[in-house]
């Protein structure tokens, strides 16, 4: 890698494009490298001068992401001038925005600014001496009334370093869009990092990894999703674009992330690429499984994405309102179902065998019976409040017992619809055949669907009426029959508890050694009872608790027993009695069921089946 020195601006030279998008003047960015030991960023963007004063503006949020992120927050040494050099007078009219005041006779204008760039993940940029990674929201603002308008973008200094990215390229450091919406939903990684290519159905893909440099472990992950590439291109159709981009991190600080773009996915793992050691402490979820199988899916789910979400879409999710919160119910489609088609993915390429996705969704039930969210809010208000969850981040209020996410919620939703349709229609017809309807009635370009549409898309489709469907687990919070839609498959669920253990009803912290309640389960003894969190647990019938011990105690007595708990509460020390419950269902086991009908046993075989080896459509 060339070390960097001190930053330069690139003149941006006249260049004309035969495309129709760019009959009008494209807007002119430059992104500069400019200083890698302090992160920062700099964006020039000029535009030509069309009123007495012209607004730009950096996103509140990013699609996708729904979330406010803020990311002017990152935004400094704004600035203004025209084509003669001449400083403009500007304000900012609102926290995002800003106001530039042409001068007489100026025909052009240019805005400068700064981004501090130091957090990886798949919203936000880095730029470092080992790369820079950029994430379009946070870094390009837009002329307010030119959204529509093209974009061409320069960026430099490269020294010897190359981009990839889902633009169109002009050359190695200038592309181009057809305006600001597709501009920004194409990240650019830049650097030194490796790569791999490959081709399916006249489409070019391209692998590109920052942080690992073992090649042969890059080109094996690269077989690995030229299947998923294939069997998902094999059921939705040929998208339409000429070249994909797989954005990989690897790197130990980076979290579990990634994000869907129009032609490519940015993902982030801790791991290196091939790690087959145990996910037991990634998440619960992914218990029993390996890493590998975490990069597996999230490449399946962001893939399919290109299909669900970035083509179908609910109504309200475009055009994008950057300025603030956008609200619809269907988010348990566009994430939930993208999510069930990445675990089928997997399962039906072989890259998953049975085994494994037995164990994933026992491990997927439990999280939705242990969690009493989905009781208070349903799939499709989830969907809505997503803008308070903010994916688990920052305070979180009550949203940790009255929010249950509406992707494992969706997912599940998304396997008891399937089966349903398979096992009413006779397998002659799927979740497949309706994914496929949502694409031809409301892909893009088309404006995307209401929720009225969706569900009557649905109907159309199947020949089934999913009003009662529709009333109990997807608007109401009455609990999923998983259960009962997975033995359409011939699949038993096996519930594993011990009924003998006892049961309080807290999940409990360690503060130097003193067990602190950190949470109280939903209509538990300990609920009943009165606990609350970061209630201090003293003594157990006169034996003294720590972290360490609280547990043994605790469950050394009998189910039914009444016992008195010591709690410190606001600097004060109270009393509680608690009867201990016997232990609710903790975990399931999916297996294969042995007394099976032939035609649960034809449907999940169909079911699993590469979608090019079904026999009906």
């Amino acid at each position: 890698m060339s070390k960097f020195f001190c930053a330069c601006t690139v003149l941006i030279a006249a260049l004309f494009l035969s495309s129709s998008a760019f009959a009008q003047s494209p807007l002119e960015y430059q992104l500069i490298l400019e200083n890698p030991n302090a992160h920062f960023l700099r964006v020039n963007l000029s535009v030509p001068v069309n009123a007495k004063s012209s607004d730009f503006s950096l996103p509140a949020w990013a699609p996708g992401s729904y979330q406010i992120a803020n990311y002017a927050k990152y935004v400094q040494d704004f600035s203004a001038r025209d084509e003669t050099n001449r400083s403009l007078a500007f304000e900012k009219i609102d926290k995002q925005t800003w106001r530039v005041n042409a001068a007489p006779g100026s025909k052009r204008l240019t805005i400068s600014y700064r981004v501090f760039a130091n957090i990886l993940s798949d919203t936000e940029s880095e730029f470092n001496e080992e790369h820079a990674q950029i994430f379009g929201p946070q870094v390009f603002m837009y002329a307010v009334d030119r959204k529509t308008s093209p974009v061409r973008l320069s960026i430099a200094p490269l020294h010897g370093w190359r981009i990839a990215t889902g633009l169109e390229a002009l050359n190695d450091s200038t592309f181009h869009a057809a305006d600001y919406d597709s501009f920004i939903d194409a990240p650019l990684e830049i650097g030194n990092f490796s790569q791999v290519q490959f081709e399916h159905d006249g489409i070019s893909f391209r692998l590109a990894v920052h942080g690992e440099a073992d090649t042969s472990r890059i080109r094996d992950f690269a077989r690995h999703l030229q299947r998923i590439v294939a069997e998902q291109m094999q059921m939705m159709g040929k998208p339409p674009f000429r070249h994909y981009v797989f954005i990989w991190h690897v790197d130990a600080r980076a979290e579990y992330y990634g994000l869907e773009h129009l032609n490519s996915t940015s993902i982030g793992m801790p791991h290196r690429l091939g790690d087959l050691s145990s996910a037991d402490d990634v998440a619960s979820v992914y218990a029993g499984l390996t890493r590998q199988d975490i990069d597996l899916e999230y490449a399946a789910h962001e893939y399919f994405h290109l299909w669900n979400v970035k083509r179908i879409r609910p109504f309200a999710l475009g055009p994008f309102d950057y300025t603030r919160e956008v609200y619809t119910t269907g988010l348990w489609i566009a994430e939930g179902w993208t999510d069930y088609y990445g675990y089928l993915t997997l399962r039906r390429t072989g890259q998953w065998p049975e085994w494994k996705w037995l164990r994933l969704y026992a491990n997927l039930l439990a999280e939705y019976r242990k969690h009493s969210g989905w009781k208070f809010r349903s799939a499709s208000q989830a969907s809505f409040d997503t803008w308070l969850w903010s994916y688990g981040s920052g305070e979180q209020g009550n949203l940790g017992r009255t929010f249950f996410s509406y992707y494992p919620h969706g997912n599940l939703l998304a396997l008891c619809m399937d089966l349903r349709i398979r096992s009413e229609r006779k397998n002659q017809c799927s979740l497949d055949e309706v994914m496929l309807a949502l694409l031809q009635r409301f892909g893009l370009p088309k404006p995307g669907f209401t929720e009225a549409q969706f569900w009557q898309c649905v109907s159309d489709v199947t020949q089934l009426d999913w009003n009662d469907f529709r009333r109990q687990f997807v608007e109401g919070t009455e609990p999923l029959p998983v259960e009962q839609f997975l033995a359409l498959a011939g699949i038993a669920v096996d519930t594993l508890s011990n009924a003998h253990a006892p049961y309080l009803g807290v999940s409990v912290k360690n503060q130097n050694n003193q067990a602190v309640i950190a949470e109280v389960a939903e209509a538990s003894p300990a609920a009943q009872a009165g606990f609350e969190a970061d209630d201090r647990l003293l003594a157990c019938d006169d034996k003294a608790l720590t972290f360490d011990n609280w547990q043994e105690v605790v469950q050394a007595k009998p189910v039914g027993t009444k016992i008195s708990l010591l709690i410190a509460r606001r600097d004060r020390i109270r009393k509680l009695e608690v009867t201990l419950a016997a232990q609710p269902a903790a975990s399931f086991e999916f297996s294969i069921s042995e007394t099976a009908t032939a035609e649960a046993n034809t449907l999940r075989a169909q079911w699993w089946q590469p979608y090019a080896g079904r026999e009906t459509k």
